[in-house]
């Protein structure tokens, strides 16, 4: 079986170059391309054996590292379109052992898994320095070759099964946005000098952290080894064959889950009550409260719109490569995030789309619509703006940062939601409708987006100035009284813009219902 399917394979790639001739054409120049690539890297880490072992350890294994994340996030996308896809083969009898073992052999065969091999073989040259060096650079090689090859037969077999063909391009975006995101920084971080020193401390940094991961840990046992460090060397040996054992595994699972269920069957789920319906209660307030919770736990839309909080920690790269010191920018994502939280609810009305009748029609007071809709961001933010004023505070090396980050916070998040009670009213403006894609935006929105939009950002900023500039003065003279003053003002300020932004809204949403009925038909 092994056989028959490594000569599938072999003749599905030399298909790929007996169709059309541009297709042909660039099929073997990408190919080309990602060889010679692989033999200049290997070179390059060859090269290093007469370097130092830290010098060499801060080159290969953040190299390697990457290598092996992007044979984690590629795959996600065009699993789709895996030839080698397990549900392809269910329908010949070929049984869990042989299948798993016969796709997973052939999936070695290709450009990617022999670039991976030669860079491979070039850090095991790197590491030739003594016996115990040299066995664990071979040892590395083999580990970091089999974590790929099981990551792209994994990554593809979940891509294939939980993207799906209609929603790939959802997906395919969504991907894009991370790479883009996490691209950005890497590039600026790249462009400055000292990073690109081997024996810098930056780098040697870099090394520690990557040697951990499960991308970098088969780079990182010989390096470690090579550099005096053989008790992490050991460890770190150990995890490269926990990821191996857990990949082999997965890979194991994913094939007799292709065998023993059927794609395209209908999913029916069994619900118990109500939900948020039956916990919160009966209330105008809880009942919105309720749907609301019920949206963002499930909507993708919402999913696709809280999904950017994630990446803001991003942003500190930029900065430290620009010279900002490192413990200072640890003080910069909370508040954004916050800013972030705060005004993602500015719409809320638009994505209810002609639902919103429910809310005019019921006869329950506009404040109550507001505050309702409101619980899901408050009931998160407040948590985690506690805690991850708590980690900010630890990174940055002194607890006094921990009143005033929760005031600047505190009062970015509660105005912004105060904000958004009115916004949402004054300037609701055609987003996602109900099902479609949550990346499909309307063309409609013009200029009235815009206006929502900086608008709240505007007003969030001018809100939290009493804070940040009380937090500044925390930080310049001292933290007495300045810590508790910036946590006062900012949690009153935003406790006061959130009551005003509720009742406002509340008088706009009992008066212009019909309106708003009337721009929800038009999103």
């Amino acid at each position: 079986m092994v056989a028959q399917l490594l000569r599938l394979r072999a003749d599905l790639l030399a298909g790929e170059v007996r169709g059309s001739a541009r297709r042909s054409v660039l099929v073997v120049l990408g190919s080309i391309a990602g060889l010679v690539a692989a033999v200049f890297v290997a070179v390059a880490f060859a090269e290093l054996r007469g370097s130092a072992p830290e010098v060499a350890r801060s080159v290969i294994v953040p190299v390697g590292t990457l290598v092996a994340f992007a044979f984690t996030v590629v795959p996600l996308v065009v699993g789709r379109s895996d030839q080698f896809d397990p549900r392809r083969f269910t329908v010949f009898g070929i049984g869990r052992r042989d299948l798993a073992v016969g796709l997973g052999v052939a999936g070695l065969v290709g450009v990617p898994i022999v670039a991976v091999a030669i860079v491979a073989v070039g850090q095991s040259i790197a590491w030739m320095r003594g016996a115990g060096a040299g066995v664990l650079g071979v040892v590395g090689a083999v580990l970091a070759i089999a974590t790929c090859a099981l990551l792209v037969r994994v990554g593809c077999a979940v891509g294939a099964s939980l993207i799906g063909p209609h929603r790939s391009r959802d997906a395919g975006w969504l991907v894009a946005l991370v790479i883009v995101v996490l691209a950005i920084p890497t590039v600026s971080l790249l462009l400055r000098v000292d990073w690109l020193d081997p024996a810098g401390a930056e780098m040697q940094r870099i090394a520690d952290i990557a040697g951990w991961t499960p991308w970098g840990a088969a780079w990182a046992v010989p390096a470690d080894v090579a550099s005096g460090r053989v008790g992490e060397g050991i460890v770190k040996l150990l995890v490269a064959v926990a990821v191996v054992a857990l990949l082999g595994w997965a890979w194991w699972a994913v094939v007799g889950r292709a065998l023993e269920t059927v794609d395209g069957r209908a999913r029916t789920r069994r619900y118990r009550g109500l939900g948020w319906f039956d916990t919160l209660g009966s209330t105008p307030v809880a009942a919105v409260a309720a749907r609301a919770l019920t949206y963002w736990g499930r909507d993708p839309r919402y999913r696709a719109s809280y999904l950017i909080i994630v990446f803001v920690p991003v942003v500190v790269i930029p900065l430290g490569v620009a010279g900002v010191p490192w413990h200072w920018t640890a003080l910069v994502p909370l508040p954004l995030m916050a800013l972030i939280a705060g005004f993602l609810p500015h719409n809320d009305v638009s994505y209810d789309n002609t639902a919103v009748w429910l809310h005019v029609a019921s006869g329950a007071p506009g404040w109550s619509d507001r505050l309702g809709r409101l619980v899901p961001v408050i009931a998160v933010g407040i948590p985690a703006l506690v805690a991850g004023s708590w980690v900010s505070a630890w990174l940055f090396g002194d607890w006094t940062a921990f009143p005033v980050l929760i005031g600047v916070c505190a009062s970015a998040l509660l105005s912004g939601l105060g904000l958004s009670s009115v916004v949402s009213v004054l300037l609701p403006y055609p987003t996602v409708r109900p099902g479609d894609h949550p990346f499909q935006q309307p063309q409609a929105a013009g200029a009235l987006a815009s206006v929502a939009q900086s608008s709240m950002v505007v007003g969030i900023v001018v809100c939290s100035v009493p804070a940040a500039w009380l937090a500044v003065l925390a930080f310049a003279d001292g933290p007495a009284p300045w810590d508790v003053l910036t946590l006062v003002v900012g949690v009153l300020v935003g406790v006061v813009v959130l009551a005003a932004g509720v009742a406002v809204g509340g008088r706009l949403f009992d008066r212009h219902g019909p309106d708003l009925l009337a721009a929800a038909q038009r999103n």
